[in-house]
Parts: C-alpha cells; structure tokens; sequence
C-alpha cells in the first residue's frame, strides 16, 4: 500500500511538472503581457527639447503718454514628447504565430511636459523713457506667459512629435524583434 501512495504521489507530481515545463503563453499573450507592464509606467518620453525664447514688448507712447517702454527678456524650456501608454489598446495588437508577424497600433506622440524653470528666465534690457512707469511684475508675468503660448504654438514646426514617434519605432521594433517576430509593423493613430 505505501508503494502504491509513491507511485501516485510520483505520478501526480511528474505529470505536474510537465504540465508546467510544456505550459508557454502563445505570443499574443506575451506581446500583451509586455505592454501591459509597459503601460503602467503611464508615458514613454522619447524625446527632449531645449528650446530658448526672446520675449519682448515695445509700449510706444501715445500722444497723451510722453515716452516709452521696452523690455526684453530671454527663457529656457524644456519640452519632452512621448507616447501616453495610458492610451495604448491591447486590442490594436494583432499575432500571426504561423508567420511571427506582428502588427501594434500606438497613439500618436503628444507634449509630455514644458518646463519654464524660473531660474532660466532673465531681463536682457529694459528701457523706459519719458513720464513713463516701468513694466509692473503684472505685465511681465503677462509677457513670460504669451512667451510660452508662443512656445506651444510653435512645437509643430520643430518636428517634435514626428521625431518623438520615430524613437518610439526604435524602442517597440527591437523589443519585439527579440519576442522572436520577424515581420513587425508598427503604425500610429
């Protein structure tokens, strides 16, 4: 009897073990599996801008104001693009284990963050003349806030966002290359 317990003990945890050593995700499920990890990190910045800013105002007198104003200040931002894996579908990946062939649809790169640190900002000139006052700490914060619409305004034509979707091409494709898929198509929407 205690010969017979073994045996089935031994039966039961071989048959185990092979369950477990012959048990593999199928690459859909790996593929998924990975991005979902990847997804929590939230966004994946892919590129970083530098970008410097000269803002100005000229405030000319009119014929009741005798003088002018000018004031000139330069900045700094730092602008950081990216992919919002907050808004990646697992249901935009599609597996073809037969050809290991891979098709991933991402969203498209967005503005991750502008950063105006304080300490880059700095008044290059400053001239009033005249009866006039000087810039109040209101009309400047007024100006560094239009320097950064025009900021945003302009990260189109910098090309930030096509460079930020191209290093995310070279992060996903050899990620999935080394998954073992010889076909990867990557598209953004």
């Amino acid at each position: 009897m205690p010969v017979l317990r073994i045996r089935t003990a031994l039966s039961a945890a071989l048959l185990v073990l092979l369950t477990a050593c012959t048990f593999r995700p199928s690459l859909q499920q790996q593929v998924e599996q990975r991005l979902t990890l990847l997804s929590r990190t939230a966004e994946l910045g892919t590129v970083e801008y530098t970008v410097r800013k000269a803002v100005r105002a000229r405030d000319e007198g009119d014929w009741f104001k005798i003088g002018n104003r000018r004031i000139l200040f330069s900045c700094t931002a730092y602008i950081k693009a990216g992919i919002n894996l907050e808004q990646l579908s697992l249901d935009k990946v599609v597996v073809d284990e037969s050809t290991r062939s891979v098709s991933l649809v991402l969203p498209h790169a967005t503005v991750l963050s502008i950063n105006l640190p304080p300490e880059e900002i700095r008044l290059e000139y400053e001239d009033v003349t005249g009866f006039r006052q000087k810039f109040s700490d209101q009309e400047r914060q007024a100006l560094l806030k239009q320097g950064e619409r025009d900021i945003v305004r302009d990260i189109p034509s910098l090309g930030i966002l096509a460079e930020a979707e191209e290093n995310a091409l070279e992060f996903f494709r050899p990620m999935l290359e080394q998954m073992g898929f010889k076909n990867v198509q990557i598209s953004f929407e």
